[in-house]
């Protein structure tokens, strides 16, 4: 009868406590004795008695300790366990008739407790190997006794190939007993089979198999029923499938498809099944419109300009280079001209330019028009250009024509160039738009004239970066929020200096009257957004980057080469100054400006330009396929269109999530694509986003809107969200004027608007103790990393521990 392992532990213990008391009378004894006893005397530093407290541990008796002591060797397991040896022990194991070598893993693991307390007491090196060879052996066979009647009914090839999945380490057997279970069942049954289900003409055949991991050797008896309950379970399945189908034919999707469909849980078999069967309804649906209706088989080609061999005159040319100059040239010397630009601001400029020329010009843009009697000249914003697209002209000068790879814009820049009826296509735009233009130009079988343009007066980046204090007056300092931009506006005005702001969020009449003041001098600095990257014409002798960093609305990222071209390109205005200079902040900022400035343009190559659906083409989605949602029959036209492989029907997400908050069922679609169409200034959380949705309903309730009550005495943000209103009120109003009836009053109280946020913006406030320190540090040099990535900080944010990139990573990572 075998020994309790605690019994074996003490025995042990007191042949070892006799042998160190006898061979060194300096012993010390330990009080108390863990389960592995021998750990502790191991650790001690007369080396005789750590190497017998082993010895004792594993079952040596004196004899053997002595012998070893007194004989040592190197290949012995017993020595080599004593030096330490790390490497692994293997021994060969019969198994089932066939030989098949295992390991315990490193020789060490002999001195855990389940391997130990199993040996039996050694009277010798020989009897030490001996007896761990049999414990081995026995192991084994105990762990694989679960084998040995499946095992026995295989051949001698089967049953080698089945324990060649065994792994030759003891620890990992139970492991890969499941393999070889598995092995044994795929040898013993067929475990693959073909459930053929036939119903209603619909044929099927599911490939099938019994899943592994069953843990045991199935009986024959246990396949069968395996087998019949499965076959049952598919016969249900595949009822629930042609019951979701109802009418609809599920041959049409194909065998492939039909297989991946049933796969699926019946949820999701039903939903895709649902989702399968609208989509195919869509098609059909869709293939009627393209028969029957032009528009939804070509874009470009449909339009009269198609009739015309138009000349396209590319002028391109970084900022500063007077292609805009040039182009309004050209196009008052004709009879019939329209300038269309990206900014309201911009179109308005340039009318009242064309006006100082003796000429009248008409403004059109979505907040206002401005017609002029006999006028035969147009400036107008490039969305606005639908209404004139079928009017001959004989110049067509097209702005910003970069602005066409925009992902929320271009579709307009697109439909310009291709729409309009003229034998003089001008735009301008940067050089790096060329290979675009080319492409968009050969698919309307025009001719195109790229005329290259340079900078009328040079601009060159500083050596050395600046502080607020040195700015100079007359120096334009840029940042890339409106938050940035008033603080450093506070920042500027404690050294003494006026200034003068610009940011997105301003009107375009408040941004010309801060760009008047900094011109006519009323103002020292200039304090601005990449607002001033388009449409404003600022005398800045140097340009001044706070950042070389901006938040895209995603990401904080660097800035890209064209975006400090257009940027920079603003210093050193020509007629103004004879050169310009670009510096920045801070010296590492300075570094990625130069860097950048001074890179090539990367090439704008389009495969694919961006368009989008009409409201006749929604309506007629939605009157032929019931799909009474504006959101659902815009996406239903993207999914369908086929204008070829040069162009596609594009949704940006924020129009998306615009049409998700005002794509009401019960409105007239009509009127949600006027909504639509609306710009919503100040996102859609803002003030005019509320009051534009409540608008909606009164107006699908055939009731007027009244202009909302003006507070003028309210700070800064407050009249910037009520002149976001006024703004969303006098647009809805040129659509809809028997809705929105008070538009000149709406005018007025956007005239006091404009004059309050000027005011607002031209008072200066008293600083704070935390600007008055901001400001002191701004010239004394001192310099600050962030803690996580080490980029010097900015002015502004050396209070914090980390720079604004780390600062957003850590917060979207929490």
């Amino acid at each position: 009868m075998r020994k309790a392992r605690s019994s074996i532990r003490l025995e042990r213990l007191e042949r070892f406590i006799t042998w160190a008391s006898v061979h060194h009378p300096d012993f010390i004894l330990k009080k108390n004795h863990q389960e592995k006893w021998f750990v502790y005397y191991a650790s001690q530093k007369n080396v005789d008695i750590a190497r017998a407290a082993k010895a004792f541990w594993l079952g040596l008796d004196e004899e053997a300790v002595a012998t070893i002591f007194a004989h040592p060797e190197t290949t012995s397991l017993i020595d080599r366990l004593l030096a330490r040896d790390q490497k692994d022990y293997s021994c060969a194991v019969t198994v089932f008739g066939i030989e098949k070598t295992f390991s315990c893993g490193s020789i060490q693991n002999l001195l855990e407790v389940d391997w130990a307390l199993q040996l039996p007491d050694s009277d010798s090196r020989e009897a030490f190997t001996a007896h761990v060879n049999a414990l081995i052996q026995r192991i084994v066979q105990e762990r694989l006794k679960t084998l040995e009647q499946p095992l026995a009914h295989l051949n001698e090839e089967e049953k080698q190939l089945c324990l060649d999945r065994l792994h030759p380490d003891i620890a990992r057997i139970d492991e890969f007993l499941g393999r070889v279970i598995d092995a044994i069942n795929e040898f013993t049954h067929e475990l693959r089979y073909v459930v053929e289900l036939r119903r209603d003409g619909l044929a099927l055949d599911v490939q099938r198999r019994i899943p592994s991991g069953q843990g045991h050797v199935l009986s024959a008896q246990e396949v069968e029923d395996w087998k019949a309950q499965d076959r049952q379970a598919l016969e249900n399945k595949f009822g629930l499938m042609l019951e979701a189908a109802e009418d609809f034919d599920l041959q049409v999707l194909g065998q492939k498809r039909l297989n991946e469909l049933f796969m699926m849980g019946p949820d999701k078999l039903q939903r895709a099944i649902r989702f399968a069967r609208a989509e195919y309804n869509e098609k059909m649906a869709f293939a009627v419109l393209l028969e029957n209706n032009p528009r939804f088989v070509h874009y470009h080609k449909l339009y009269p300009a198609r009739r015309l061999t138009r000349k396209w005159t590319a002028l391109l040319g970084p900022t500063n280079s007077g292609k805009t100059h040039r182009s309004i040239e050209a196009m008052t010397s004709v009879k019939h001209g329209i300038y269309l630009s990206p900014l309201r601001l911009m179109a308005l400029e340039n009318q009242e330019r064309i006006e100082a020329m003796g000429i009248p010009c008409s403004l059109v843009t979505g907040e206002e028009q401005i017609i002029r009697e006999g006028a035969t000249h147009f400036c107008c914003t490039v969305e606005e250009f639908a209404r004139f697209r079928h009017q001959h002209w004989d110049v067509v000068v097209v702005d910003e024509v970069q602005m066409l790879a925009d992902p929320q814009r271009g579709w307009a820049w697109v439909d310009a160039l291709v729409s309009a009826h003229t034998p003089d296509l001008i735009m301008t735009g940067p050089a790096l738009i060329e290979p675009s233009l080319k492409t968009l130009c050969d698919l309307c079988e025009d001719r195109l004239v790229v005329t290259r343009t340079k900078r009328l007066s040079p601009v060159d980046v500083s050596k050395h970066s600046t502080t607020l204090k040195h700015l100079d007056e007359g120096s334009m300092l840029v940042a890339f929020s409106r938050k940035t931009v008033l603080e450093l506006k506070g920042l500027l005005e404690t050294t003494g200096k006026t200034v003068s702001v610009v940011y997105g969020n301003l009107s375009p009449e408040v941004r010309r009257e801060q760009a008047r003041r900094f011109r006519e001098g009323e103002a020292d600095i200039m304090v601005a957004t990449d607002a001033v990257g388009m449409g404003l014409n600022l005398p800045a002798h140097t340009l001044c980057f706070y950042t070389d960093e901006k938040f895209d609305g995603i990401q904080n990222r660097q800035l890209t080469v064209q975006e400090v071209k257009q940027i920079g390109g603003r210093a050193g205005r020509f007629g103004h100054h004879e050169s310009g200079t670009i510096t920045a902040l801070e010296a590492s900022t300075l570094k990625t400006i130069r860097r950048l400035f001074n890179s090539p343009d990367q090439p704008v190559d389009l495969s694919q330009f961006q368009v989008r659906p009409s409201l006749e083409h929604l309506m007629a989605i939605s009157e032929l396929m019931h799909e009474p949602s504006l959101l659902r029959a815009w996406l239903t036209f993207n999914r369908n269109i086929n204008y070829g492989d040069e162009f596609i029907s594009i949704l940006p997400d924020e129009l998306a999530d615009w049409i998700r908050l005002i794509d009401d069922l019960n409105i007239p679609l009509s009127l949600r694509w006027i909504f639509a169409c609306t710009p919503i200034r100040g996102g859609l959380e803002s003030p005019a986003s509320i009051f534009a949705q409540g608008w909606l309903k009164r107006v699908a309730a055939s009731k007027v809107v009244d202009l909302p009550r003006l507070i003028i005495d309210a700070d800064l943000a407050t009249l910037e969200s009520s002149l976001h209103i006024i703004e969303t009120y006098l647009h809805l109003g040129r659509t809809l004027p028997d809705h929105f009836p008070h538009v000149e009053k709406g005018e007025e109280q956007r005239s006091l608007l404009n004059g309050a946020i000027t005011r607002e913006l031209s008072r200066r406030r008293k600083p704070g103790r935390i600007e008055r320190r901001q400001a002191s540090r701004s010239g004394s040099g001192a310099r600050k990393v962030c803690k996580q990535c080490g980029k010097p900080m900015p002015l502004l944010g050396r209070e914090f521990r980390l720079c604004d990139r780390c600062w957003r990573e850590q917060k979207a990572r929490s």
